[in-house]
């Protein structure tokens, strides 16, 4: 049978490449968007066999999405649930600077939005033994934090991390595989904040790397911090 996999946030950049990626390893994927994003590229991604690429829509930030999106998938199963919507925050990066908005928007975004998610598609559609995994980056690892700043951007991915954790140890008994990825520092508008810096890899390698990762550790029960090249993190 063929496996299955939901990326939440796949409509471009990362999400997008691995739509591309899973689907031509041979695996179902239904991809969502915000509703009234651009959906074609991904449509596209699917054109080989429209049958194992399907999509829907969801903004993780609002809770009145979530059973839309239920409803969207119906009686749906997933041998994975990957959580990739993220955002940067703001440029400034400084919490002398940040607003109560700026900090609302960033963490519903990156951190709860995310896990209140996954929560709620855990028990209807996640296969049992199923992989939850999450978008994190290397900036969330406490032990490699010697040059210090991006301070919000971390402290979401941080909290990310320590969610996805503690998912993880509610869940053990059952077989839940959790993973927290780093994908490299990648060419994405995201990655290059829209071309004013230079990243230090392309999608290919990135999302190859992350389809290793989950093929390499689905089903396995553990919880990881990894980055696309398998290397674990120092928390």
């Amino acid at each position: 049978m063929d496996k299955s996999i939901l990326i939440v946030a796949a409509e471009r950049g990362l999400g997008l490449g691995m739509a591309h990626k899973f689907f031509a390893r041979g695996w179902h994927v239904f991809g969502t968007a915000r509703e009234g994003g651009e959906l074609d590229a991904l449509r596209r991604a699917g054109e080989a066999d429209r049958a194992r690429l399907e999509t829907g829509t969801v903004d993780v930030t609002e809770a009145a999405q979530v059973a839309s999106l239920k409803q969207q998938l119906g009686s749906r199963r997933f041998d994975v649930i990957f959580m990739n919507a993220g955002i940067w925050g703001p440029l400034h990066q400084s919490s002398r600077e940040v607003t109560p908005q700026e900090v609302a928007n960033l963490m519903m975004t990156n951190t709860f939005g995310p896990i209140r998610l996954a929560r709620q598609l855990l028990e209807a559609h996640l296969k049992p033994r199923g992989t939850l995994a999450f978008m994190s980056s290397h900036r969330a690892s406490i032990g490699l934090n010697r040059e210090g700043g991006l301070e919000l951007y971390r402290a979401s991915k941080v909290a990310l991390n320590m969610l996805a954790r503690g998912l993880h140890a509610e869940n053990a008994a059952s077989g839940l595989t959790v993973l927290s990825i780093h994908p490299g520092w990648v060419r994405t508008a995201m990655g290059t904040l829209d071309g004013t810096v230079e990243a230090e890899i392309e999608v290919e390698p990135s999302v190859e790397g992350i389809l290793q990762v989950v093929e390499r550790h689905a089903g396995s029960g553990d919880n990881r911090y990894l980055d696309y090249q398998g290397a674990a993190l120092p928390w």
